[in-house]
């Protein structure tokens, strides 16, 4: 009813539900046709576009009256609306001018009292709140003022209180048109009391209601001229008689038999009554008492209104006799008699019952009997009396109780009518109808189907009348309209009522034929209206059927149709009741005339319909006016509202309707002022008051760009969701708005905060920092002091110990030393010279043992290296022999190579910050260095100012070669020191070059064990500088003892002072290593290579063993030439292996060309087998032949071949003449399988060219497909077709670069498997001999046979199922490889060319803008990754590839970036800052690209990039430190796993900034996780945290069937070069 509006993000939105049919919700997400709506229950529903309804945001909270002026005419907006008045008692609405009631199951009186019927007399309708009042008075006012007559229809469902409502009409048309007429009473109340007598004979509980009319009653108030009423007439139709003998619990019976039980005693006594209970057509349901109602009461009421409408007591006695006799003759039962087929009362109760009946109806008692239990059958020459059997004559029985309450309610309508009177001077008249309502229950007979008939005409009324006024409208405001479609039911009128085929001519046809049963009728509608499309046959039914009305579809049960049709009275009854001493009852039932007793046939239903014509008749000389009530609920209880029950009485009350006619013109109206008003903000140049209202509205409109709408006299009129749209437009400028106010008001706010605190913040630094700045000048103060007072204390304790411990030291030395070295003197010379022998032997010992060593482990390394190469050779020697293994091989070698560049990449990252690394370590090893040099100096003067003292003590001594030999072995150790020195700086240089190309974890393993031989070297060196220094001692001893007081004891001290020099030169370096652990590694290099050149060179001093040098260096020459040799091997076997591969592809390309031979020698194969069997099946039609001897044999001019062509045959002449080109010749035969053979080659050639797209599909494969069905291939069990389409597929993709090549050919192919898969089904299973089909003929001479036999030129559908063979379902299979294969190659030909731009992309480029501070766009490796999706996109768009497979395939790409970026994150060994930067700008660029690229396309792929989105929004998130553990796990990174997150943090430890740093627990928390899992070795922990690229096939067969199940293939056009072909004329069907 209201046409899809643009719905924005915050719209108010009506969507379903299937418990209370509409609930409101506002819009949170809008993607394309889906939007994401948060409903007023809590709850969250994704719905298409097309099932939403707009909400008006500005409804009132009462509703409006006239729901013509809701902003959304709609079926939640007309609910909503009723609900709200319904809640505030507002019980009465308006459409139009069509009321609509909403029960409210309690008393309202100030709503009906006199004061209310003044207020509303001769206001305007719709002047005041909707009322009854105000539509009988504009019927009224109408009438008077226009002079023509009047209807107002009451229309609803049981219980909707249409009694009520059309009580309130005719109170205040007596209100209105009253006056006193003669004998006392006057017409308007005989009218108004005619209700309660009416109601007592005619209503009766019910499922839905205590007070259901069970019968259709209008009542027409006449008036004369002046306005009064001046006479009255009530109508009734289709009382239900069934319900006299028949109630259901919990219903009742009607009114009249409760309250005659219910009398005063007297009256009780004489009708002989009692309890309720004990009536038999009381006693069917357990309801006798109705909750608030009295029935002695009710007894007297319709006592008094009788009297007033004219009904005498005597007649009113009369009445309730008749009703107490009904009540009798249902307790009367039968039994069997003594007669065959006879019945009799069956006891004495029964016989009591009998005999009050008669005494009641004053008519014999035996008659009746009889009348009860005999029939007489009257023919032309005698009667024959025929007994019933005890169900007849209960059958009987309720037949005589219908027909008597029958005539007794037809009397009262007369009574009533003839005591009110009719003015036959009356022009005009106000009709009421009070009318049942749709009915559809489990059981629906007879009554149902009158009364839904009685719902289709007055529907049928009213629809012609909305439209009428819809015209109106439209012409008072003088706005163009075009012809307004409603739904007609005509079709259902007609098929009800239509002469001679409608259901009620059917039934009277039925009801003619003594002998027809409700079985044959039934029968007699299944077969006459079996193809109507409103009336259906029920499955689990014989004789039931269902009939499509405007309101649903009604069930109807046809057991009781032609009982409750038959319209006449029993002779015996007739003539019983007739002979009745009561004349009231004698006047029911008055003689018959002779003329009735010939009459055609009577029924009720052939009554009913022209009483509903009549009335039709009369309703349309009138104006009419409509009242539709409406049962809120179904438990008949106040404030109860419940939306499904209403929503379906609004629709078979035809409101909704009446609502889509208004919809489908200008349903919303507006004036001009409410419409300014409210859109006024959407065009603000309209408020400076220099227009009009008509043209700020057009200036409006204008600015909104609407169309469509219309311009009236007072109104605007909008077309369905125009006014939505303004809305939503009204919507977003007030949202703009907002936004700027609420802008400009934060800022304001906050920058004043802001002010507070920063001058706060300020005060409180500068308090803090005085405070501080004076405690810390405290402190250092009383620092001071106390260092100068202790140095000054400690310097006087140790100068006074030391003075001590000199002085006694000295005494002691000049004692002792002169003994002590005169003994130890010669012990010294001895210990030297066995010390030098035995160093030298041991050196050479040493020596030898280590090159020997050396030598075997140096032949073991050559060796084992051979065996290696050779074992490697042999290994490519076999994967050459083989091309399986070759390619294999290939791929591995692609991939390593792929492994090696991103190696390669890593390595040079790597080396450029080892590079950085020893900058700063050469710097540092520089200034350790010039300390040492510093040191050496300090102690090269130390050592000179000693030598000169040991110089002049020398002097003095007697012996002076032995000072010279001292000052000698001093000279040298001095000059060694030198060169040690010098060669050690030499050697840290050139260390220094060599640690430079040493790879990083080869210096790791090597420096541990330099760094041990080092310290062992320095302890032997130190070892050898001690025992020398001995030796100088000892040749001290020779000196006199009066001079060695003197000199001797400096000289050891000299020494020991070089010794500690050396040694603490030695040992900085190893102290600069600790306190320098980035430079330890290579100090530690360094120092080795330093320690094995000075063992060099104490060697070479000592003597160098040339000869073994020369021995080494042959060797090292001879393994050289080996290496080389093993080079020139590898050189030779890797031309070897590429010779191989050339021999290996020759090898494939004629596999290849022998697998084409064999398919070829394959379907020579079956085409000699088809030729066989064709031979068979002529051999077999030639034996027929002979056998039948059948003179002449003849066929049609045009023969239909399963392939399309058409052959012109001759007529055959007698069997001895031979045939030009008989059917079973071989000529014949061969010329048919040449033309298929012809054709199958004429559709490969056609289909091997691009053939384009017609209608959004491939041309290619439909053409296949709708050969392959012609043909019928699909049922052969041998053919070559499909192995040659198979063949075609796959040469036509050999092209594996060309992505849009390879996706023509996917969508051709996957349209393709659609269709097969749409067509094949497998054959069933085999069962009995007699179920089986024939077998299909395999030859296409066979196949021909049979199409002979079938019926020609039958259509054929576009898809159709069909049951496959085995060769079909093997070439669906192999389609299925293919398409899969095609998917792949696309797949992989884009991570191909993304591969090197993702290398790229994860690493921002160092440009001279970003050094310089610039903003600079990101590198074009992000765009070039787009740019490849792109094309990728727009090639499968080109080529209408399935979405499907697009999302499938733009998933597993995503997928692949994901993959590589992430590791390529995780293993690199340095982050900056700006490289998170870029990478963040670049998935937001592919974020935008998915956006732009539509979800039908690329679907979810966005969210495979989840893993380096996390990871890169946590490094470049600031700051790092308040990130708490639940907030990296949950939020920031919850599909990282705990290896992840720990390399992450290992990135972010080398930056220095503050921003950058983790909190600690976090970082802990994380290392207990990973301890937990049990990854103890770096390598596991390097593997598990990175992932995984799954090169799989995401679909299957049905993926695709479902994707495409809407595909419509009618209208696609063949291709024009098969059109001109004559085999292929089928193609045009």
């Amino acid at each position: 009813m209201a046409a899809p509006v643009k719905l924005l993000v915050g719209s108010l939105v009506w969507v379903e539900d299937p418990d209370v049919a509409w609930i409101d919700g506002e819009v949170v997400q809008v993607n394309g046709e889906e939007v994401t709506v948060n409903c007023s229950d809590d709850k969250t529903a994704v719905i298409n576009v097309s099932k939403i309804y707009a909400k008006d945001a500005e409804a009132p909270e009462c509703g409006v009256d006239d729901m013509t002026r809701l902003a959304y005419l709609h079926e939640p907006g007309v609910l909503d609306n009723l609900k709200r008045r319904y809640d505030i008692n507002e019980i009465y609405s308006y459409t139009g001018n069509i009321l609509i009631a909403v029960n409210p199951f309690k008393k309202l009186p100030h709503l009906y009292d006199l004061s209310v019927m003044e207020d509303y007399k001769g206001a305007a309708l719709g002047e005041l709140k909707p009322h009854p009042f105000a539509i009988a008075d504009a019927a009224y006012r109408q009438m008077i003022n226009e002079g023509i007559s009047q209807s107002i229809l009451v229309s609803g469902e049981s219980g909707a209180g249409k009694t009520e409502s059309t009580k309130m009409l005719m109170r205040y048309l007596a209100f209105m048109g009253g006056r006193a007429a003669s004998e006392g009473r006057s017409v308007e109340q005989q009218v108004l009391e005619s209700n309660p007598v009416l109601e007592a004979f005619g209503n009766a509980k019910t499922v839905r209601n205590n007070n259901s009319s069970r019968f259709g009653k209008f009542v027409e108030l006449q008036f004369d001229r002046r306005g009064r009423i001046s006479g009255a007439a009530i109508r009734t139709y289709l009382l239900e008689r069934s319900r006299v003998c028949q109630v259901s619990d919990p219903e009742r019976n009607y009114h009249c038999f409760y309250m005659l039980c219910a009398a005063p005693k007297e009256d009780v006594e004489r009708f002989k009554l009692g309890n309720p209970k004990i009536f038999h057509y009381l006693n069917q349901s357990h309801c006798h008492r109705l909750d608030g109602i009295d029935d002695a009461e009710e007894y007297i009421a319709t006592r008094r209104a009788m009297g007033i409408v004219g009904i005498n007591p005597e007649e009113q006695d009369a009445i309730f006799r008749v009703v107490a006799a009904i009540l009798h003759l249902g307790n009367i039962e039968f039994v069997k008699g003594s007669e065959t087929d006879s019945s009799q009362p069956k006891d004495d109760e029964s016989r009591y019952h009998l005999t009050t009946a008669a005494e009641l109806l004053m008519c014999d008692e035996k008659a009746l009997e009889d009348s009860l239990c005999k029939r007489v059958i009257v023919t032309r020459d005698e009667s024959i009396t025929k007994c019933l059997d005890p169900d007849a004559a209960a059958i009987s029985r309720d037949t005589l109780a219908k027909i008597v309450y029958s005539h007794l309610f037809d009397w009262l309508v007369d009574k009533i009518n003839s005591s009110i009177g009719q003015d036959p001077d009356s022009n005009s008249l106000i009709g009421v109808l009070d009318i049942y309502g749709f009915e559809s229950f489990k059981t629906n007979s007879f009554e149902q189907f009158c009364i839904n008939l009685t719902n289709e005409k007055l529907q049928q009324h009213f629809n012609q009348h909305v439209f009428k006024m819809e015209q109106e409208e439209y012409t008072r405001e003088e706005i163009d309209w075009s012809y307004i479609e409603f739904i007609d039911n005509q079709d259902v009128l007609d098929l009800i009522e239509k002469k001679p085929g409608g259901i009620i001519a059917l039934l009277d046809e039925a009801c003619m034929f003594p002998r027809s049963t409700h079985e044959t009728f039934a029968q007699k509608l299944y077969q006459t209206f079996s193809s109507h499309k409103r009336f259906s046959k029920p499955k689990l039914s014989r004789t039931d059927f269902t009939i499509c009305h405007y309101a649903g579809d009604v069930t109807y049960q046809t057991d009781h149709f032609l009982d409750k049709n038959k319209d006449y009275v029993i002779a015996e009854h007739q003539a019983l009741l007739t002979a009745s001493k009561c004349a009231f009852v004698a006047g029911l039932f008055p003689p018959l005339p002779e003329s009735s007793k010939s009459s055609k046939f009577s029924s009720i239903g052939s009554n009913f319909k022209h009483q509903l014509q009549s009335l039709l008749e009369t309703l349309n000389a009138t104006e009419p006016h409509y009242v539709r009530c409406v049962k809120p609920n179904t438990l008949l209880k106040p404030a109860i509202f419940e939306n499904a029950n209403v929503l379906q009485q609004l629709r078979c009350g035809g409101v909704m309707e009446a609502i889509r006619i208004s919809c489908a013109g200008y349903p919303t109206r507006r004036t001009f002022d409410e419409f300014r008003s409210r859109f006024k903000i959407l065009a603000p140049e309209v408020l400076t008051g220099s227009c009009d209202e008509i043209d700020a509205c057009k200036r409006i409109l204008g600015k909104a760009q609407l169309q469509g709408y219309q311009i009236g006299k007072t109104k605007v009129f909008l077309r369905a969701g125009q006014m939505a749209e303004l809305d939503n437009r009204r919507t977003e400028v007030l949202g703009i708005s907002a936004t700027i106010i609420q802008r400009k008001f934060r800022s304001y706010y906050a920058r004043k905060n802001f002010i507070l605190l920063r001058i706060s913040a300020i005060q409180i630094q500068a308090l803090c920092r005085g405070q501080v700045g004076r405690r810390m000048f405290q402190h250092k103060r009383r620092e001071a002091a106390s260092v100068i007072i202790q140095k000054d204390l400690r310097m006087y304790l140790a100068r006074k110990a030391y003075t001590q411990q000199c002085w006694s030291a000295v005494v002691v030395q000049t004692c002792m030393r002169g003994m002590t070295a005169r003994n130890e003197f010669y012990f010294r010379r001895r210990t030297r010279a066995a010390v030098l022998i035995q160093s030298h032997c041991r050196r050479y010992l040493a020596r030898c043992n280590y090159i020997r060593k050396r030598k075997f482990a140096i032949c073991m390394q050559c060796a084992w290296r051979r065996s290696m190469a050779v074992r490697e050779l042999r290994k490519l020697k076999m994967a050459a022999k083989e091309t399986a293994a070759l390619q294999d091989a290939k791929v591995k070698l692609e991939k390593q190579v792929e492994e090696l560049t991103c190696q390669l990449e890593l390595e040079k990252r790597m080396r450029a910050d080892i590079e950085e690394e020893k900058s700063r370590e050469n710097a540092n090893l520089q200034q350790a260095l010039l300390e040492l040099q510093n040191e050496f100096q300090e102690t090269k003067a130390g050592l000179v100012l000693e030598l000169e003292a040991a110089k002049k003590a020398a002097e003095q001594e007697d012996k002076m070669h032995e000072n010279a030999k001292l000052q000698q072995d001093l000279q040298e150790l001095q000059i060694e020191f030198q060169d040690t020195k010098a060669r050690l700086v030499m050697e840290l240089e050139a260390a220094k070059k060599a640690a430079e190309q040493e790879d990083k974890s080869f210096e790791n393993a090597k420096l541990k064990q330099a760094l041990l031989e080092l310290q062992i070297e320095f302890q032997e060196t130190k070892a050898g500088l001690i025992m020398e220094l001995e030796a100088a001692k000892e040749a001290a001893k020779q000196v006199p003892l009066t001079q060695e007081v003197s000199v001797l004891p400096d000289v050891p001290v000299t020494h020991q002072v070089q010794i500690n020099t050396f040694t603490t030169e030695i040992e900085q370096p190893k102290a600069s290593i600790k306190e320098s652990p980035a430079a330890q590694q290579e100090l530690v290099s360094n120092l080795t290579a330093e320690n094995e050149q000075l063992k060099a060179l104490v060697t070479g001093v000592r003597g160098i063993d040339h000869e073994w040098i020369s021995k080494l260096t042959t060797e090292n020459e001879h393994l050289k030439a080996m290496v080389s040799s093993l080079e020139n091997k590898i050189d030779e076997a890797e031309k070897k292996y590429e010779e191989t591969h050339k021999i290996s592809e020759e090898r494939l390309k004629q596999v290849l060309d022998a697998e084409s031979k064999i398919i070829e020698l394959k379907t020579s194969m079956q085409r000699l087998e088809e030729k066989l069997s064709d031979i068979e099946t002529e051999d077999q039609i030639l034996r027929q032949q002979t056998l039948l001897k059948s003179s002449t044999i003849q066929l049609s001019d045009q023969l239909p071949l399963e392939n399309g062509h058409q052959m012109t045959m001759a007529n055959k002449e007698t069997p001895s003449t031979t045939p030009k080109k008989g059917f079973g010749s071989e000529s014949f035969r061969k010329s048919l399988d040449e033309r298929q053979r012809e054709s199958l080659s004429i559709l490969l050639n056609c289909v091997a060219e691009d053939l384009g797209f017609s209608q959004g599909k491939p041309v290619a494969a439909f053409t296949i497909y709708k050969c392959l069905l012609n043909w019928k291939s699909f049922e052969m069990d041998k053919t070559n077709t499909f192995d040659r389409l198979i063949q075609l597929i796959g040469s036509a993709i050999e092209k594996e670069d060309d992505n849009n090549h390879m996706a023509y050919w996917l969508s051709n192919s996957s349209t393709l498997l659609f269709l097969l898969q749409r067509t094949m089904k497998t054959s069933s299973a085999q069962g009995g001999a007699a179920n089986q089909k024939p077998p299909q003929p395999t030859s296409f001479f066979g196949r021909m046979t049979q199409g002979f036999r079938s019926s020609a030129n039958l259509p054929v559908d576009i898809v159709r199922s069909v049951e496959a063979k085995y060769p079909a379902l093997l070439f669906k299979q192999q389609l299925t490889a293919y398409v899969e294969k095609i998917y792949g190659i696309i797949r992989d030909n884009l991570k191909k060319e993304l591969s090197p731009f993702l290398s790229s992309c994860i690493k921002a480029p160092r440009t001279q803008s970003e050094q310089f501070g610039d903003d600079s766009p990101p590198s074009n490796q992000w765009q070039s990754v787009i740019d490849c999706l792109n094309i990728l996109l727009v090639t499968l768009k080109d080529n209408l590839v399935p979405p499907m497979l697009a999302q499938k395939m733009f998933s597993q790409i995503f997928s692949h970036v994901n993959v590589q970026l992430l590791n390529s994150l995780l293993q690199r060994h340095q982050y900056s800052f700006s490289d998170g930067e870029y990478v963040k700008s670049g998935l937001d660029q592919l974020e935008a690209w998915c956006g732009q690229a539509t979800e039908e396309y690329v679907g979810w792929s966005w969210d495979e990039l989840k893993h380096i989105r996390q990871a890169v929004g946590f490094l470049v998130i600031q700051p790092k430190s308040s990130i708490t553990y639940d907030d990296l796990i949950n939020n920031l990174c919850p599909v990282l796993s705990v290896h992840q997150l720990d390399r992450l943090f290992t990135l972010l430890s080398d930056d220095d900034e503050e921003t950058h740093s983790i909190p600690p627990d976090v970082v802990s928390r994380i290392k207990e996780l990973m301890t937990d899992d049990g990854d103890d070795s770096q390598g596991e922990a390097n593997d598990s945290c990175l992932l995984e690229d799954i090169p799989s096939i995401p679909f299957s067969i049905d993926d695709i069937t479902g994707s495409m199940q809407e595909r419509d293939f009618t209208g696609i056009r063949p291709p024009a070069r098969l059109l001109e072909n004559a085999a292929f004329q089928f193609l045009q069907e």
